[in-house]
């Protein structure tokens, strides 16, 4: 019998309650690592694989940590969707993030079931091929 596709999301947020609030949003719908800081997450991008990253932009007193760690995400696991998560909001900040690198684009307060509709969007493709 074939085993459930579970996504896994690497959840790079600073901030306790943003990372609480996305965290029970996203539980049902996954297996969810939590990193705080900019060597967390590297730490769990060398040893895990991942479906997604939500990766804030800003962590702590790194005003651009997300941007810095997105090439060695994507060097490390070619096949992961980064999504930027960051209180900018413009237009023009979105698609700087985009042209970065990063697939989706998130600003704060984050409309969390956009993000697990982009995780069910994941599910129903795997588990139909």
């Amino acid at each position: 019998m074939d085993t459930p596709f579970e996504v896994s999301v690497l959840l790079v947020e600073d901030e306790f309650i943003n990372a609480w609030a996305l965290a029970n949003a996203l539980k049902p719908h996954c297996k969810i690592r939590h990193a705080s800081t900019k060597d967390e997450a590297i730490y769990w991008v060398q040893r895990e694989s991942f479906h997604f990253v939500l990766l804030d932009i800003h962590l702590g007193q790194y005003t651009e940590a997300g941007i810095e760690i997105l090439p060695l995400i994507k060097r490390l696991q070619p096949d992961c969707k980064v999504l930027a998560t960051t209180g900018y909001g413009s237009e023009k900040d979105e698609a700087r993030f985009l042209s970065l690198g990063f697939d989706s684009f998130y600003s704060k307060p984050l409309d969390e079931q956009k993000i697990v509709e982009e995780i069910q969007d994941l599910k129903s493709r795997r588990s139909v091929a």
